[in-house]
């Protein structure tokens, strides 16, 4: 059940959210991402928090788990990258 303020728990990822990732990820360089579960809230628009595998692009590789924050408000706007978070 969706309640507009309250975050919303997504497994897996859907194609929708691997847009919405996308556009706000254009232009990123310096590490891949793969999603493995999302969580939305409905707001003026709407905001995503990813938990993602993040894999650098440098030689040797190192991978980690991060948070990538995406806002798609107000409503109507095109996503873009709020911060991306270190876990692990």
């Amino acid at each position: 059940m969706n309640i507009r303020g309250g975050w919303t728990i997504q497994q897996p990822v859907s194609e929708e959210n691997m847009e919405v990732l996308d556009i706000a990820l254009k232009g990123f360089v310096g590490s891949n991402f793969e999603p493995m579960i999302v969580a939305t809230q409905i707001v003026n628009g709407v905001n995503y928090v990813f938990i993602a595998k993040s894999t650098t692009v440098t030689l040797p590789a190192k991978t980690g788990l991060v948070k990538i924050y995406v806002t798609a408000t107000p409503a109507g706007q095109e996503p873009k990258l709020v911060n991306i978070e270190t876990i692990v």
